[in-house]
This record gives C-alpha cells, structure tokens and sequence, in this order.
C-alpha cells in the first residue's frame, strides 16, 4: 500500500477504491448515497470474519487519542489491515458551532499532545486505513489524507449508474436523461427508481414512457395516500405505507424531503384563493393532483397545516444536528403529526 504523498488530492467517490495508494482519506460532499458507498468500501476491506478484530468503529466525538489508539491497534491476521471509520456517514450529523462568522474563524489550535498524536497516526504502518466522516482534522494533517469527493457528481456518472442499475433490462438513453431530471441528480433516488423501472419492464428495455408513467406519477401516488392516512387518523394503514416505502429502499432522509414537500403543497392548496386549474397551471403539476391535496387539506385547519410542517422541519433538523438518529426523529415525527 502507498502512502499519500504530494499534497492535499481529492476523488470522486464513484472512482474511490480503498487502499489503493489511498490510506488516510475523509468525506467532503453531503451526497449520502456516494457517503455510504465510501463507508461500505472500507467497511469490506475487512473480511466478514475478521471484522471484530480489524474494523474499528468511532462515535462522532472522536478525539486525536481515540484515533490514535485504534489506528494503533495490532492486526492478529498477516495481510488484513485495521480499519478505521471516524464518525458517521450521514451528512451533517455535527452541530454547527456558534461564534465568530466564517471569514474571521480561524483552525482551532492544536496542542503539543494531539500534534504529536497526529504525527503518530499519520506515520502508522502499512497495514491501517482511516476513514473520516466527520470530525476535524488539522489543517496541517490534511494534506496527508485524500478527500473523497461525495458531492453531485457529473452527469456521465449518473447515466453510468442508472444504465449499471437498470440491467439486465437496459434503459434508452432519453429515459436516462428523464430518470435524472426527474430525481435532480440523487444518486440513491436513481438507484432506487431504475430498480422499479427494471422490475416492471421485466426484461424489455426501459423507455421514455416507462420513466414518464412510474417515477414521477407512483411517487406522488404513494405520498398523497399517506398524507391521506395520516390525515385520516388511521395508524395501521399510515404504518403499511411508511413501511412500504422502506421496503422499497427509501430512505428517512427521503422519507422527510418527500414528506414535508407534501405538506407545503397541502398548505400552499388550502391558503391559495386560485382554482384548482389556475394553482396547477402555476406549481408545473396536473390539476387532479391539486385536487387531491385541496381534498386532504380540508381534513385539517390551515393553522394545524402550518403546525405539522413545522413538526417535520424541526425534526429533520434534530437528526441532521445530532440530536437524535434519522430514525428516531421520523418517528416522533410521524407519531406527533397523528396527534394534530
């Protein structure tokens, strides 16, 4: 394995591969699709049998010594390294700190202990690789470690990984195009779309119509129904659809995006005075779906809308500031919009 060497460099996380040239590396990007796929890369440079010994997982209030002492763990098998994954893969887990605005922030010193930790880390043997997901690392380190772009990447990228995703079947190249305008370029969304595409072409090559006719029209299908059982009241059948969703690989963090997009359509439907046609023709959607949403929000008061909406918004932004996991956040969520 060769160390890192020349300066700080950077790749995309669709061409990272653990190991090779690349020990010391940390994620920058918030796209957590590519986040994840970094994690699990590193995560399998360990053999399944070997990971209790060899994976070292630390929580997002890593410090220089924890570090330290797990990249200096001993590795029982010849030829299997110590893996180290700092932090979470999900984005924006950290609290922002307050204080001084960005321009005047300067690197928060680093004493003699830590540097000399760092200087360690950054000189262990052949066999560790540390992976950073978040947390910081001196300013004078970094140039040691490789940053894992996990941004949006290029668009050749994406149409890689919707044709790659929807094999056998195979997918026109305009019905690429669609898939990712219809998802803004979100990696896990693509992936999860071109999977149903692929089960209903059931082998024929997926097309425009295939895309026009699933992706945009099932998705907002789905949401509106379990808006509606929310709004109902009726637990049992909210649960069956959540659970479908997750079932179908959607994660919380999409859970939340579609959900509080559904309801701001709800309150934007009942405060605005246009007609179901006019409000359609001015939110670039079909009037029936204007319809639907009116017909859902007349369950609830334009005031408990604007309460709902609120829950969600606060509650995403507990996960994403670590006050609590994505999934705890979903629930009390989804258990508080019952209650209104």
């Amino acid at each position: 394995m060769v160390r890192n060497s020349g300066g700080p460099q950077a790749i995309h996380a669709s061409d990272f591969v653990p190991g090779a040239e690349r020990a010391f590396c940390y994620l920058d990007g918030d796209d957590l699709y590519w986040r994840e796929k970094t994690v699990r890369a590193f995560r399998e440079a360990v053999p399944r049998e070997w990971r209790d010994f060899n994976l070292k997982l630390l929580p997002s209030n890593w410090t220089a010594e924890t570090l330290e002492e797990a990249a200096g763990a001993y590795s029982p098998i010849p030829g299997v390294p110590v893996v180290v994954i700092a932090g979470s893969a999900m984005p924006g887990t950290q609290p922002k700190k307050r204080g001084r605005a960005k321009k005047d922030a300067k690197e928060d010193p680093v004493s003699k202990a830590d540097a000399a930790r760092w200087e360690r880390i950054t000189n262990a043997g052949e066999d560790v690789m540390i992976l950073v997901c978040e947390g910081n690392i001196p300013a004078s380190v970094k140039k040691k470690f490789v940053a894992v772009n996990c941004s949006k990447p290029a668009p050749d990228v994406l149409s890689a990984l919707a044709k790659k995703e929807a094999k056998p079947s195979g997918i026109e190249f305009r019905a690429v195009n669609l898939l990712i305008q219809f998802t803004d370029g979100r990696a896990m969304d693509i992936v999860n779309e071109a999977h149903k595409l692929r089960d209903y072409a059931d082998g024929a090559e997926i097309t425009v119509s295939d895309v026009e006719a699933l992706v945009g029209d099932n998705m907002e299908h789905a949401i509106y129904e379990l808006s509606n059982a929310l709004a109902d009241k009726d637990k049992p059948r909210a649960e069956r659809l959540k659970d479908r969703f997750l079932s179908n690989g959607v994660e919380y963090t999409q859970l939340f995006w579609l959900l509080i997009n559904q309801y701001r359509r709800l309150l934007h439907a009942a405060l605005s005075p246009l007609t179901d046609a006019e409000l359609a023709e001015k939110m670039g959607v079909k009037e029936i779906a204007v319809t639907i949403n009116r017909r859902t929000a007349k369950k609830y008061t334009k005031a408990n809308l604007k309460a709902i909406l609120d829950l969600l918004v606060k509650a995403e932004a507990d996960y994403r500031t670590g006050v609590c996991s994505d999934e705890t956040a979903f629930g009390t969520a989804f258990a508080g919009i019952l209650t209104i």
